[in-house]
């Protein structure tokens, strides 16, 4: 294996190998991903040298990173997926804190593909809210399906021409399958009862 081969792979997979020193400041390990570069010069002009200042969500999981680097043993820190703006867009990151060869560690990796789960959550909610559209228009349905069921046997039972029963029968059919329709739709959960 080449001295450049790890470097450009970590590059390339855009994981960024950091260490804490002692001092609590923060040096690169890896060479810099091109999305944490944009962060750096994204900071604000007082941080722009600054790991938190590039990475604000950072400054929470630096504080569960501490645990895990004081232990000085096997005990890791991960801080699962977030969200964060790089060059103007959207990025999913992960942080892990470590300790090997008692030095802490600092892994942040870009994740993609497989790993970003967002379009699998928002697909998840679409399904969710048309589930609840539909419970809402069948609701909107049932009511009126029943009113009408009652109002045409009020109207079979009224004392009609002859003329008039035939109209009534078809009505009586209609306002049939609406009902079965209305039923077979999703009921509405009871009012007060949360979700």
């Amino acid at each position: 294996m080449t001295d450049t081969l790890l470097p450009n792979l970590l590059r390339t997979l855009g994981v960024a190998v950091i260490e804490r020193r002692p001092d609590s400041r923060f040096d690169m390990v890896s060479p810099s991903p091109e999305w944490l570069e944009a962060a750096f010069e994204a900071a604000p002009a007082g941080s722009r040298h600054l790991l938190e200042g590039a990475l604000p969500f950072l400054d929470q999981f630096l504080r569960q990173a501490d645990a895990a680097w004081h232990d000085r043993g096997s005990a890791r820190a991960e801080s699962g997926p977030f969200v964060t703006v790089v060059d103007g867009q959207e990025a999913l990151l992960r942080a892990t804190a470590l300790t090997i060869d008692n030095r802490a560690i600092l892994v942040l990796e870009r994740l993609t593909g497989d790993a970003d789960t967002r379009p699998i959550l928002q697909k998840a909610r679409d399904q969710m809210l048309a589930a609840e559209r539909l419970t809402h228009d069948a609701a909107a349905v049932q009511a009126p399906a029943a009113a009408i069921g009652r109002a045409i046997a009020d109207l079979g039972a009224a004392d009609l021409p002859a003329s008039a029963h035939d109209i009534v029968r078809t009505l009586r059919a209609a306002a049939t399958q609406l009902a079965d329709v209305a039923e077979r739709l999703p009921k509405p959960p009871p009012k007060g009862r949360h979700k």
